[in-house]
This record gives structure tokens, sequence and C-alpha cells, in this order.
């Protein structure tokens, strides 16, 4: 992926979006925090009343992927885009995983998102609870270390 397009592409992508309840997150969450080189695609965390609009537009300029279902991952709505030149977006809405033998679910909460610089950022502290969840624990350890950092110099 080419970082240099990354920030307008999510700056675009964002002013689509502007309408509906969602936030940026995954590896360009990382990756604006500095916690990652290259992300790996573009996580749209959405409210689930909005999926199925964010779906049809991002259907006009993106084209849909099919998604093998996963044996862990038990969201209510996910689904894949791509277009040339764009890293894949990935959206999702009503997360969830099974973990023995149980469904654990995740709430999505549009108002702890903030937009900065035309991007609209899900929190560092949400993703850490979404990969932990997902089990990640590579993941889960960089945004530790960066929340405990982040609290040690609010400290100092």
């Amino acid at each position: 992926m080419n970082d240099n397009n990354l920030p307008a592409q999510l700056q675009q992508l964002c002013g689509l979006l502007q309408p509906f309840q969602f936030g940026v997150g995954g590896s360009c969450l990382l990756w604006q925090l500095g916690l990652e080189t290259a992300p790996n695609d573009i996580d749209i965390v959405c409210a689930e009343t909005d999926f199925a609009a964010i779906y049809q537009l991002l259907s006009v300029s993106f084209q849909p992927q099919l998604t093998a279902a996963h044996a862990e991952y038990a969201s209510a709505n996910f689904a894949r885009f791509s277009r040339a030149g764009w890293p894949d977006i990935e959206l999702m809405a009503g997360i969830a995983v099974k973990q023995n033998n149980a469904v654990v679910n995740w709430v999505f909460k549009p108002q702890h998102c903030h937009w900065h610089n035309g991007i609209c950022w899900m929190p560092p502290a949400d993703w850490l609870q979404l990969y932990q969840l997902f089990n990640r624990p590579h993941r889960v350890a960089q945004l530790r270390r960066y929340l405990v950092q982040l609290r040690l110099n609010s400290l100092g």
C-alpha cells in the first residue's frame, strides 16, 4: 500500500461517510498513532443502523468482495470492498466473537470517535478491547504500551 495516498483516501472516505455514525480503526489507527508503518487495510466500524446505507454508498465506487464465514467471528454485519489503487476497506457493525461456547458482543460507541484532519478516528482504547476480543496479542501489546506511555506523558 502506498502510504502517501492514505491520508487523502481516508479524508475522501470520511467525507463520503460523514452523515453516518462510524469510525476508522485497526491498522490505520495504529499507523496514525505511529505504531505501524504500513496499514493492511481500512477498518471502518459503524452503527448497525447505518450499515446497509454505508454498504450501498461504498458499492457505488468500490467492488464488494465475497468473504468466507469465519469460525470465531459472529458479527451481525461485515463486508469487504476493493478498488484499484486503494487498500481494501472492511466495514463492520454489530461486532461479536464466539468464545468458550458463547457469543461475546462489543458495542460501538460513535460518541467516542473524534475528527482530526478530516478523518473520523476511533479511540485507541476501543481498539484495545477489539484486539483483545479478536485474540490479537501483538496488537494488544502495541496498544497497551501506547496507552501506558500516553498516561505517563499526561502525568509528566
